[in-house]
C-alpha cells in the first residue's frame, strides 16, 4: 500500500476549504514538527513522490512547482526536487550553469542539496543517448541518481522533460514516470504552439516610428503562441489521449491541471471540464488562469536570453517588468524629446508613464549619457534598463569612469556582445519564466496556485492505497544495492568466452562483487587484452596447476563429499580437472561465495558438481526460479528448469522456498499455485493434476502460515485484479496481485516462462538454482554479458542469504552447553 506520509492522516483534515496544521501554533519547534511528523508517516515508510509533465509540450510549469512545492514544504521536514533531465541551463546570475528549475527552487525554498544530485542527465547528454539508440543507459542513469537523490527525502517533486528536439515528450515522460514509480499530475496548456519565424516577427510585434523602433512586450507576443478558442469538449479529449500515452508506458496517472487558461473563460471551463473528467475517473485540480505578471518577461529574463553582463546599476534592480523596449536609432535629443511626447501622450489618456527597455549601439555614448542623466536628476523621462549592442566596442574611459562614480544610481545598462537586429530578434522572442532571482514573480506563482489549484486534491489521491511496484529497473538497482552492501567472491570458470570477460570487468567495476577467473593467468590476460577489456580488478587462479595446495586441499575434501560412492584420491585429482568442478569446490570450502558457468558448457555439466557436493543437510529439494522482469514489475516463476513432475509434497516445497527466495531480493511474495481452473471449478481428465495443487496448497498453508498463497488459481486471475474480481469471491490477498507464480510440472513451467519471454520481450533473469547449501547457477550459452551481469549479482544475494541462514540456525555457545 502506498500511502502519502502524515498527509493521509492529518493533511486532508479541512474546514471552510482551509487547511488544519497541526503544529501551526506560535512557538512549535522544528523537533516538536519532526516527531509529529515521524509518528503520523511509520517507521520504514517509503519516500513519495509526484511527476508533473507538460503534456502540450510546452514550457511554464513554474507555478504549479512554486505552488506544490510551498504546499508540501509547510508540512513535511524534506521535500526535494528532481528532474531527469536538467533543461534550460542559466547562463549567469544566480544558479549559473545550473538547469533553470532546479536553481529556481533551491534558491526559492533554500534546499540544502547539492544542485548537481537534482537532475539525472544535462539536455545534452540526453540528446546524444537518445539520438544514438542508448534509451536504456539514459533510463538506468537518472533511476540510478535518483533513487540515491531520494533517501532521506519525505516526497520528491518530479519535472518531466521539457527538451526539444527529442521526439515524442509524452511518452518519454511516461517511461522516466514509471521508472521512478511517480504518479503523473498532467499539465495542459490552452496555449497552441505555432512556428514563429524571424521573417514574421516585424510584422508580429515592431513598429518603425520617426526614427525609433518600438514594440510592445505582450504576453502573447512574448509567448509567439496565438490564441484560439478551446472548448471543454477539446480539454477532455487532448486530457484522455495523454492519459492513455502515459498508461501505455505503464505510467500511474494522479490527474489533471490546466495552464494559462482565459480569465474570462475560467469559470466555464472549470465546472464544464471537471463534471466531464470526473465522469471518465480522472481527478481535475483547477486550472491557473493566463496571467500578466507570469507571462510578462522582465529584465533578467531578457539579460538571461542575451547572454548579457551587467556593467552599471544594481542586480536587484534586473527584477523588474519589461512592457516595452524602444531602439533608439536618432540622435539623444530627438530621442528624448519623442520618449517625454510619448509619456505625456499617456498622462494625457490616464494613463502611466512608460519605463521601456532601451536598446542602443555601445557605441551611443550620447543616448547612454543622456538616459542615465536623465534617472539621476530625476527629471526622466525614466527607463526601465539600457541594452548596449555590439559589446566589442567601448564606450571610451571618460564614459566609463562618470557611469562607475554613479554605477549605484543608474538603471541596469547591460551589455550584448550581439549587434542591433539580432539583440531586438532575441528580445522580442523571450519566453517569459521565473528565474532564481525573480522574487516578486515567486510570490505571485505562490499566490496564484494556493487560490485556483485545489493542492488538498492532489494530496488525497497520492494517499489513496496504492499496490506497491516492483519495476525491472527498481528491482536490479534493489540487488545492486545489497551487493554492494556486503561483496562476495563470485568464481567465473570459463575466462576463455569474451563475454564472461566482459562481464567480469563490468563487475568489478560497478563493484557488485570480487571475480575470480579459472584459467593460466597469462592466457587469461592475452584474451582480455585481445578484447581490449580490462580484467586487472580480477583475481585469476590455475586451476590444473597441480603444484598449488588448493588441488590437494580440494581432492581430500571431494574424497570425503563423495566417500559413499568410494571416490578414490585420483579420481578426486581427475574429477578436479573439470572448471566447473574446482570452481563448485571453491564454493564448497569458502574459497568462493557462490558460482556462476555455462556460457560454453552445457546445463549438465554446470549443475552435476553442486548437486554432487552442496547438497543441504536437510536434503531440500533442489529447484529453480527464474526473475520475469516485464515493463512494470517483476515476477517469480518455478519451477521452470528442473523438476519434471514434483508431486504435491515437492511442489509445496518449491513453493515455500520460492518465496523465500523473492523475500531475500526485496519481493514481498503473494504466491499463486498455478493450475488450468481456479478455486473448485477443475474436471475433466486432468483433474488429478488440479487435486495436487489442491494439495501442495494445502501444505504450505499449514507449513508456513506466514506466507500469502491463493491455489488452484488460473494464471490470469493470479495478475490480473479485475479478472481477480470477478473468479475469486469472498476477497485474496494473492488474486490480481500474483508475484510468485508456482506450476504445477515441468512442462508447464518452462513453456511459460518462454512464451512470455518471446511474446513480451521480458528479460528473464535465471534459472536460479534453489535448495543448495550454497548458490551455483547456470546460464544460457546464447546469453549477453547483461545476462551474466545480471545472473552474478543474483548469485551474490543467494549466498548472503545462505551466510544469515547459516548463522541463524548455528547453535550458540550457550546452547551447545
Amino acid at each position: 500500500m502506498r500511502r502519502l506520509p502524515w498527509v493521509a492522516g492529518r493533511l486532508l483534515r479541512t474546514e471552510a476549504g482551509l487547511l488544519t496544521k497541526p503544529w501551526a501554533e506560535a512557538g512549535a519547534s522544528s523537533l516538536t514538527k519532526a516527531a509529529a511528523f515521524s509518528a503520523a508517516r511509520g517507521a520504514g515508510a517509503a519516500p513519495d513522490s509526484i511527476f508533473f509533465t507538460n503534456v502540450s509540450g510546452l514550457k511554464g510549469n513554474s507555478p504549479f512547482l512554486i505552488g506544490m512545492m510551498e504546499y508540501f514544504s509547510r508540512h513535511m521536514p524534506n521535500v526535494g526536487f528532481y528532474q531527469p533531465i536538467g533543461a534550460d541551463v542559466l547562463k549567469h546570475g544566480k544558479g549559473a550553469r545550473l538547469p533553470k528549475h532546479v536553481a529556481m527552487l533551491k534558491s526559492a525554498f533554500e534546499l540544502p542539496d547539492d544542485p548537481s544530485r537534482m537532475y539525472g542527465v544535462t539536455e545534452e547528454e540526453a540528446q546524444a543517448l537518445l539520438a544514438s539508440g542508448r534509451t536504456e543507459e539514459l533510463m538506468d542513469r537518472v533511476f540510478s541518481k535518483y533513487q540515491e537523490y531520494r533517501k532521506g527525502k519525505d516526497l520528491v517533486i518530479l519535472e518531466g522533460a521539457t527538451v526539444d528536439g527529442i521526439g515524442n515528450l509524452v511518452e518519454l515522460n511516461g517511461r522516466f514516470a514509471a521508472e521512478l514509480d511517480a504518479p503523473v499530475l498532467m499539465i495542459m496548456d490552452l496555449h497552441r504552439d505555432e512556428e514563429v519565424t524571424v521573417e514574421e516577427l516585424p510584422s508580429h510585434s515592431p513598429l518603425l516610428n520617426e526614427g525609433y523602433l518600438a514594440f510592445q512586450f505582450a504576453p502573447q507576443i512574448m509567448d509567439l503562441h496565438r490564441d484560439e478558442e478551446v472548448t471543454a469538449g477539446e480539454l477532455y479529449n487532448r486530457a484522455m489521449i495523454s492519459k492513455q500515452d502515459l498508461q501505455a508506458e505503464h505510467a500511474d496517472v494522479l490527474g489533471v491541471v490546466l495552464n494559462k487558461v482565459p480569465k474570462r473563460d475560467t469559470q466555464i471551463i472549470n465546472a464544464q471540464l471537471s463534471r466531464k473528467l470526473a465522469a471518465a475517473g480522472l481527478p481535475y485540480a483547477g486550472g491557473i488562469p493566463a496571467d500578466p505578471t507570469i507571462g510578462t518577461a522582465r529584465l533578467n529574463e531578457v539579460c538571461q536570453e542575451l547572454d548579457g553582463r551587467l556593467l552599471y546599476g544594481s542586480a536587484e534592480d534586473l527584477d523588474c517588468d519589461v512592457n516595452e523596449v524602444l531602439v533608439a536609432a536618432e540622435d539623444a535629443s530627438a530621442f528624448l524629446e519623442k520618449l517625454d511626447a510619448k509619456n505625456q501622450e499617456r498622462i494625457r489618456r490616464g494613463e502611466p508613464p512608460s519605463r521601456p527597455l532601451v536598446l542602443t549601439s555601445k557605441s551611443r555614448a550620447d543616448v547612454l549619457l543622456s538616459l542615465t542623466a536623465a534617472h539621476v536628476t530625476g527629471t526622466g523621462p525614466h527607463v526601465a534598463g539600457i541594452i548596449l549592442t555590439d559589446a566589442k566596442e567601448s564606450v571610451g574611459a571618460a564614459t566609463d569612469r562618470v557611469l562607475m562614480h554613479y554605477s549605484d544610481q543608474l538603471v541596469p545598462v547591460i551589455e550584448t556582445p550581439t549587434g542591433l537586429f539580432e539583440t531586438a530578434r532575441i528580445v522580442s522572442s523571450v519566453n517569459p519564466g521565473i528565474l532564481p532571482e525573480s522574487n516578486s514573480k515567486i510570490d505571485h506563482a505562490k499566490q496564484l496556485f494556493s487560490q485556483y489549484i485545489d493542492a488538498n486534491a492532489i494530496a488525497g489521491q497520492l494517499a489513496l492505497p496504492k499496490q506497491a511496484k516492483m519495476t525491472p529497473k527498481a528491482f536490479i538497482h534493489k540487488i545492486h544495492e545489497i551487493c554492494r552492501a556486503d561483496l562476495q567472491n563470485i568464481v567465473l570458470p570459463e575466462s576463455a568466452d569474451r563475454r564472461v570477460l566482459a562481464a567480469a570487468a563490468e563487475i568489478v567495476k560497478k563493484g557488485l562483487a570480487r571475480i575470480t577467473l579459472l584459467g593460466k593467468p597469462a592466457e587469461v590476460q592475452a584474451a582480455a587484452e585481445k578484447f581490449n577489456i580490462d580484467v586487472s580488478g580480477c583475481s585469476v587462479l590455475d586451476f590444473l596447476d597441480t603444484s598449488n595446495p588448493l588441488v590437494e586441499k580440494y581432492a581430500d575434501q571431494l574424497v570425503e563429499a563423495r566417500k559413499a560412492k568410494q571416490l578414490t584420491k585420483e579420481q578426486a585429482y581427475d574429477l578436479l580437472q573439470d572448471l566447473n568442478m574446482f570452481g563448485t569446490m571453491m564454493v564448497r570450502s569458502g574459497d568462493a561465495d557462490g558460482m556462476v558457468s555455462g556460457a560454453m558448457c552445457t546445463t549438465a555439466n554446470t549443475i552435476r558438481p553442486a548437486l554432487q557436493v552442496l547438497k543441504t543437510p536437510q536434503k531440500t529439494l533442489v529447484s529453480s526460479i527464474f526473475f520475469m522482469c516485464l515493463p512494470d514489475k517483476v515476477l517469480v516463476y518455478g519451477d521452470c528448469a528442473v523438476n519434471v513432475e514434483p508431486t504435491p509434497e515437492e511442489l509445496a516445497q518449491i513453493a515455500t522456498v520460492s518465496a523465500d527466495t523473492a523475500a531475500s531480493f526485496g519481493i514481498t511474495p503473494r504466491v499463486a499455485m498455478m493450475s488450468y481452473s481456479t478455486g473448485t471449478s477443475g474436471f475433466g481428465p486432468q483433474v488429478d493434476k488440479v487435486d495436487k495443487v489442491k494439495a501442495a496448497t494445502a501444505l504450505v498453508k499449514e507449513s508456513r502460515p506466514d506466507l500469502f498463497v491463493e491455489g488452484p488459481i488460473q494464471y490470469d486471475a493470479a495478475v490480473d485484479p479485475a479478472i481477480a474480481a470477478q473468479k475469486i469471491k469472498g476477497g485474496s490477498e494473492v488474486a490480481g496481485k500474483a508475484n510468485v507464480c508456482i506450476f504445477p510440472d515441468l512442462n508447464t513451467g518452462n513453456n511459460t516462462y518462454k512464451a512470455v519471454q518471446q511474446s513480451t520481450g521480458a528479460i528473464a533473469i535465471g534459472p536460479l538454482m534453489q535448495g543448495l547449501a550454497k548458490p551455483v547457477n547456470d546460464l544460457s550459452r546464447g546469453c549477453t554479458v547483461a545476462d551474466i551481469v545480471n545472473t552474478v549479482a543474483c548469485t551474490a544475494v543467494q549466498a548472503i542469504g545462505a551466510k544469515q541462514q547459516h548463522a541463524s540456525t548455528k547453535p550458540t555457545a550457550a546452547a551447545a552447553a
